[in-house]
């Protein structure tokens, strides 16, 4: 008799792993830089042995390692104005710049067969099914370092940041609303802004020919759910728009309201593959990924890496990908190709993962949905587009594999907005 109680107590418990599985089974712990670099993301990612971490946030160390190289000067990444600073030409100015996407259905979810070197198939990407979508606005460049700092400095003078006891912001770690949501230089190198005699700037990183590259133009890092959200309330704010966020409990107001919100799941889907009539397999309306279109890990402990960039993070500014820069600076006759998303978007595979509104996971089904904005609570949000350090099988419009925390930050993550015109 104890047999059987046992035995069915373990199938129980089973029922109720698998059913978790069905979500958290792709989740793609970060990998270290510090323990392997770019081999270990590929092994993580390629295994499919995923699981959601314990939360927490991922902090620079002042030593790290990726492709085999410590880098152990953190302070080589100084804010701009000595040494030799470059110019890059196309430099980008208004990242604010929105895409109308028109209301409409198109079909979410992966449209074609898994490849076996990708590793154990990701169901979750399936089945393909017919979503709904009102009319909305997506950002063509994820937010930048520049545009960061700029709102932060804003949000300063408004006496919004704290310190994490609460008092006003001094330096490190960025809190708001009772949450940490940005670092700077001063709480992990890895941050690409820096808090000096009271005003936030943005840092630069040495490149190709010792050079240095300012990180104005590149997209923001180290900032999480909380920070990408905080960010959507004060550019609504500067712009006389309706904050969509309740910073009391982060939740957004319903009806949405027409300031600057994160983009829904299926709204980062339907702009990065959805061309009207086909879904395309990566986010610059392509099924061919290689260094001229975007930046991964195109092999393992190698990155596109356009600049060149010795330290972490090495991103490239965004729209980078636009038929006229070179792939790399270090080879001026590969010129990259025109990488725009469907809607016109640039960096929606590679560059850094973005945020977006859902918490994990909505399972997919064959049912038609309406405006999908994912469960009403969970414990972790979701992440789209792929990053720098990543393989490029998870450069896909379809892929759907990366939930944390809302609390964590990396050197990976970003964000790009949205709005309801």
């Amino acid at each position: 008799m104890k047999h059987g109680a046992a035995f069915l107590m373990n199938m129980a418990v089973f029922l109720l792993v698998v059913a978790w599985a069905s979500c958290a089974q792709q989740s793609s712990p970060e990998p270290n830089p510090e323990n392997g670099g770019a081999t270990e993301a590929r092994k993580e990612a390629s295994a499919e042995n995923m699981t959601t971490d314990g939360g927490g946030v991922v902090a620079g160390e002042e030593s790290v390692v990726v492709d085999g190289a410590p880098e152990k000067d953190a302070d080589k990444n100084a804010a701009p104005g000595a040494g030799n600073l470059v110019e890059l030409p196309g430099k980008v100015v208004a990242h604010s710049e929105m895409l109308p996407v028109p209301s409409g259905a198109f079909k979410m979810g992966r449209p074609y067969e898994w490849e076996e070197e990708w590793g154990p198939e990701r169901t979750i990407e399936r089945p393909v099914h017919e979503v709904y979508l009102d009319a909305y606005e997506i950002g063509k460049y994820p937010v930048t370092n520049q545009e960061y700092a700029d709102a932060l400095n804003w949000a300063l003078a408004q006496g919004y940041l704290r310190d994490e006891n609460g008092d006003a912001f001094k330096n490190g770690l960025i809190y708001a609303y009772g949450q940490p949501i940005a670092d700077t230089e001063a709480s992990t190198s890895w941050s690409q802004i820096a808090f000096k005699r009271g005003v936030f700037e943005v840092r630069v990183n040495t490149g190709y020919n010792n050079q240095e590259f300012s990180m104005a133009d590149h997209p923001v890092v180290t900032v999480n759910w909380f920070g990408a959200v905080a960010y959507c309330n004060w550019l609504s704010e500067i712009k006389g728009l309706d904050p969509c966020y309740n910073t009391a409990d982060w939740t957004r107001y319903e009806p949405v309201r027409n300031g600057f919100r994160l983009p829904t799941e299926a709204e980062w889907e339907r702009a990065a593959g959805w061309d009207g009539e086909r879904h395309w397999r990566y986010g610059f309306t392509s099924d061919t990924l290689d260094i001229t279109r975007a930046n991964y890990c195109y092999e393992t402990g190698k990155h596109a890496n356009p600049l060149g960039l010795t330290n972490v993070p090495r991103t490239n500014p965004v729209g980078w990908y636009n038929g006229v820069n070179p792939a790399r600076l270090s080879d001026p006759d590969l010129l990259t190709l025109d990488s725009r998303s469907p809607v016109g978007a640039y960096d929606m595979s590679g560059n850094v993962w973005e945020w977006c509104h859902d918490w994990w996971c909505r399972p997919f089904s064959e049912e038609p949905v309406s405006n999908p904005a994912g469960p009403q609570t969970g414990s972790y949000r979701t992440l789209r587009g792929c990053a720098w350090f990543y393989p490029g099988h998870l450069c896909r419009s379809a892929h759907r594999s990366t939930p944390k925390p809302p609390d964590r930050r990396s050197y990976n993550y970003g964000f790009r907005l949205a709005r309801t015109p």
